[in-house]
C-alpha cells in the first residue's frame, strides 16, 4: 500500500453521515511513524436521506442501499461531499489518501473457512460475497483479511463495497482530484486505536457496540479476534436497538456457538441513558461499560495505523486503482519528457554554445600569452643588463687581481723565487719559478687551484736542478670541452 503513496507519508480520512476525518502520519525514523496534523470537516447535508434500521443478516448493507438512488444522492461537483473533499484536500495537501468507511456502505461478514482453502481464499470470499448480497449481478470490490486461526480452521474478515456505495464516492473524489490507495472499514480503525486501552485481547467473549460513524454497529470478539461483525444503521429509539441486539446474538451463537460474554463495552461520544444500561444489561445478564473516546479522531487515527502496518485489507475498486495507474504513469512519463527535454537543451546548447565559449577561451589565453611574453622580454632584457654591467663591474680575473692573489698564497719561509708571471685574457696564467723543496711547490699549487677561481689548473714539475726544484703552474680561465 505504501509503494502507491510517499513513502514517508499516509494521509487518511473518514467518511461519515455528516462529518469527514482526517489525519496524516509521517515517518521519523524506520519504524517511528507520528501524527502530525489532522481535522474534523462537518458536511453541511448528508449524504443520502434519513436511513431506517438494517433488517439484514450480520454484514449486510443498511436499508438505503436496498432502495435505489434518489436525486438526493446523486453527488456533483456542487455537492456537500465534494465541496468538504476538496476543503480537506486543500488543508492537508492530500493528493492521494487512505479512506476509511462505516458498515453502512459496505457488505461485511466474518466467514470460518477450513485451513486447506488458504490457498484459495481469495475466490471462495468473492463467491460467499456473491450470495450475500442484495445486488445480484452487480460488481462488487471484494477483498479479505484473516483474523486469524488455529489447528483446523482460518476466521477471515470478508468485505465488500457495492457500486451504488463506489459510484457515490467516486464522483465526489474526482470533483476534489483525489485519489484513493486504499479502502478500509473504518470500525477496524477503531479497534486498532482503542486495542490497549480496553483490553480487547483479553481471554473470553466481548461485544463492542458503538454509535460512532453512521448509526450503530455491532462486533463480537473471541480472544480478541473478530468473530462477528454488523451495522445496525441510525436506531432513535431503545426498544428497536434491543431488538437487533437480540437477533445480531442469536445469528452470532447460531454462526459460531455459544460462549458466555464477559462484558458489554458501548462506545459513544454521549452519555447513554440509564434506561437503555439496564436493558441490554438485563438481555443477558452481563455487565455494561460505558467508553467515551478520548481521541475523537481514533477511528481515522486507527485506519492510518494499520495501513503503515500493511493490514492486507482493501476495497478500492478496480477502476480506482487503475486511475492511480494513469496518474503514476503520466507522473512517470511527464519526469521523462522532462528529463529528455532538458538533456536536449543541454546538448544543443553545448552543440551551438561550443565554437563561441571555445573562441572566448582562446582568445583568453592568447591575451594572457601576449602579456606574459611582454612581461617575460622586459625582465630577460633587464636581467642582460644586469649580467652586463656585473660582468664589468668584476675585477676578479684581472690580471692585478690574479697577480695579487697568487703573490698572496707564496709561503712566507721564501722558499719559491717567481721566474715568469704570464696572463692571457679570458684564457689563462702561467707561473714559473724555482723552490727549495718539492713539496714546498706541490702545496703551492694545490693552494692555488683551491682558492683562486680557475677553472681547471695543472702543473709541471717539479724537477730539480742542483740544489733547487723547477715548475711550471697553468691556470685556465674555462675548462677545456672535450671531443
Amino acid at each position: 500500500m505504501l509503494s502507491t503513496m510517499k513513502q514517508n507519508e499516509v494521509i487518511a480520512w473518514v467518511v461519515e453521515r455528516t462529518l469527514l476525518r482526517s489525519v496524516r502520519y509521517l515517518q521519523r525514523g524506520r519504524d517511528n511513524w507520528q501524527k502530525c496534523g489532522g481535522g474534523v470537516w462537518p458536511i453541511e447535508a448528508p449524504l443520502s436521506s434519513e436511513q431506517p434500521a438494517a433488517e439484514t443478516e450480520a454484514g449486510d448493507l443498511t436499508a438505503a442501499l436496498d432502495t435505489p438512488p434518489s436525486d438526493a444522492q446523486v453527488v456533483d461537483e456542487e455537492s456537500p461531499l465534494s465541496r468538504v473533499m476538496r476543503d480537506t484536500r486543500d488543508a492537508t495537501n492530500a493528493r492521494q489518501v487512505v479512506l476509511g468507511l462505516p458498515l453502512s456502505r459496505l457488505l461485511v461478514q466474518v466467514l470460518k473457512f477450513p485451513i486447506e482453502m488458504r490457498d484459495n481464499l481469495a475466490e471462495a470470499v468473492e463467491l460467499q460475497l456473491d450470495k450475500l448480497s442484495p445486488f445480484p449481478g452487480e460488481e462488487l470490490a471484494v477483498s479479505h483479511e484473516v483474523l486469524g486461526e488455529d489447528e483446523q480452521h482460518l476466521w477471515v474478515l470478508a468485505a465488500a463495497m457495492p457500486a451504488i456505495s463506489s459510484n457515490a464516492l467516486h464522483e465526489a473524489l474526482a470533483a476534489a482530484h483525489v485519489r484513493v490507495g486504499r479502502t478500509d472499514i473504518a470500525l477496524l480503525g477503531w479497534i486498532r486505536s482503542l486495542c490497549g486501552e480496553l483490553n480487547l485481547m483479553r481471554p473470553g467473549r466481548l461485544v463492542l457496540l458503538s454509535d460512532l460513524d453512521d448509526g450503530w454497529e455491532l462486533i463480537l470478539l473471541d480472544h480478541g479476534i473478530p468473530v462477528f461483525i454488523r451495522g445496525l444503521g441510525t436506531i432513535t429509539d431503545n426498544e428497536t436497538l434491543i431488538r437487533e441486539l437480540t437477533l445480531s446474538i442469536l445469528n452470532a451463537e447460531i454462526d459460531i456457538g455459544h460462549a458466555p460474554i464477559l462484558e458489554w463495552i458501548l462506545l459513544s461520544q454521549n452519555e447513554p441513558n440509564a434506561t437503555l444500561i439496564a436493558e441490554i444489561t438485563n438481555l443477558i445478564e452481563t455487565p455494561v461499560r460505558h467508553v467515551k473516546p478520548n481521541n475523537d479522531d481514533g477511528g481515522v487515527d486507527g485506519v492510518a495505523l494499520r495501513t503503515v502496518e500493511g493490514a492486507s485489507l482493501n476495497l478500492t475498486p478496480q477502476l480506482w486503482k487503475n486511475e492511480i495507474q494513469k496518474a503514476t504513469i503520466r507522473q512517470r512519463m511527464l519526469i521523462f519528457v522532462s528529463v529528455a527535454a532538458a538533456l536536449w537543451v543541454l546538448i544543443m546548447g553545448t552543440l551551438f554554445a561550443g565554437p563561441f565559449v571555445y573562441n572566448q577561451l582562446t582568445n583568453r589565453v592568447r591575451a594572457l600569452s601576449t602579456a606574459h611574453s611582454r612581461v617575460y622580454r622586459q625582465v630577460s632584457n633587464t636581467r642582460e643588463r644586469v649580467n652586463l654591467i656585473s660582468k664589468y663591474m668584476d675585477r676578479s680575473d684581472s690580471p692585478l687581481e690574479i697577480l695579487r692573489q697568487t703573490v698572496s698564497l707564496l709561503p712566507e719561509s721564501g722558499d719559491i723565487t717567481w721566474n715568469d708571471f704570464f696572463y692571457k685574457k679570458g684564457d689563462n696564467v702561467k707561473i714559473s719559478g724555482v723552490s727549495r723543496e718539492d713539496s714546498v711547490a706541490i702545496q703551492y699549487h694545490k693552494d692555488i687551484a683551491a682558492k683562486l677561481s680557475f677553472a681547471t689548473t695543472s702543473q709541471q714539475g717539479p724537477k730539480k736542478v742542483k740544489d733547487s726544484y723547477t715548475f711550471s703552474i697553468e691556470g685556465k680561465f674555462t675548462a677545456e670541452e672535450k671531443k
